[in-house]
């Protein structure tokens, strides 16, 4: 066995009996790091970011996450992509994180093509939005809900591809069975306002719920809002306030209001 090897079996063998020993760690990594272990440098760079077992510093996380993605490491590339899109430890840039998410998507890291794509999305010019929405959908015809959901979403902005509501709600549909509460929302939201479909109070209650059971406060707003209107479920102003309070524990503001209003009582004439 070489001395490298032999070096970045002993990072590994502490990370798996003292993992909460994290100065020793980094010295384990950063040892193998010097004898040329391409992914001990990946981890060294990381201690070094978040300042983890050793004093935090930018410049040298930098300085060994790029010798690690120059000898084709893709995760490093990947932090790179990161560490300029998010301005984590360099000042950011999102010209060279697309070229770090690039470089580890064809070292074979494809989760970067999610980070790819939001980049791409919320650029300013066509072509990106235009290549966003291509990996975007796709990755929901391989049956992820968020992905979906972002499709959805192009379609409805009119962003990267020409405005269709009927597709942006056939994403949405795809998306929200999938399991996505802003799919789920987004649904309930369309079915209420008649946007791109038929005005339906059921459905779009039957959405609002899904993802109000998911913690999305939004949701839990909209079915208050549904109680306290009579809007195709009975009136009642005792599920609206258990929803609005749903909402406001989860710092909705308005639904803190309309809880003010509902418990507030009337003056008398």
């Amino acid at each position: 066995m070489s001395l490298a090897d032999a070096a970045m079996n002993r990072a590994w063998t502490i990370e798996e009996t003292r993992p909460d020993d994290r100065k020793a760690l980094y010295e384990a990594y950063l040892a193998a790091a010097r004898l040329g272990k391409m992914e001990a440098m990946t981890n060294v760079g990381l201690h070094f970011l978040y300042g983890d077992g050793v004093r935090r510093d930018p410049k040298r996380s930098r300085m060994w996450t790029e010798k690690a993605a120059a000898l084709g490491d893709d995760i490093a590339a990947f932090n790179l992509g990161l560490a300029y899109d998010n301005g984590r430890g360099v000042r950011k840039n999102k010209g060279l994180a697309e070229a770090w998410y690039r470089r580890s998507i064809a070292l074979g890291f494809a989760i970067a093509e999610d980070n790819l794509a939001y980049l791409l999305f919320h650029g300013t010019e066509t072509h990106q939005q235009e290549e966003a929405v291509r990996l975007y959908r796709k990755h929901a015809r391989q049956g992820h809900p968020i992905p979906a959901y972002n499709v959805g979403l192009a379609y409805e902005l009119g962003k990267g591809v020409r405005k269709n509501l009927k597709r942006a709600n056939a994403y949405y549909e795809m998306s929200a069975k999938g399991g996505y509460a802003e799919a789920q929302l987004a649904l309930g939201y369309n079915y209420s306002n008649g946007v791109g479909l038929v005005p339906d109070p059921l459905r779009a209650f039957a959405w609002f719920r899904l993802a109000a059971e998911q913690g999305n406060a939004s949701a839990s707003f909209n079915l208050g809002l549904m109680f306290a209107n009579g809007d195709g479920v009975p009136r009642s102003t005792a599920r609206a306030l258990r929803h609005f309070r749903d909402a406001a524990s989860l710092g909705h503001a308005k639904s803190a209001r309309w809880v003010r209003k509902l418990i507030t009582p009337r003056s008398s004439c």
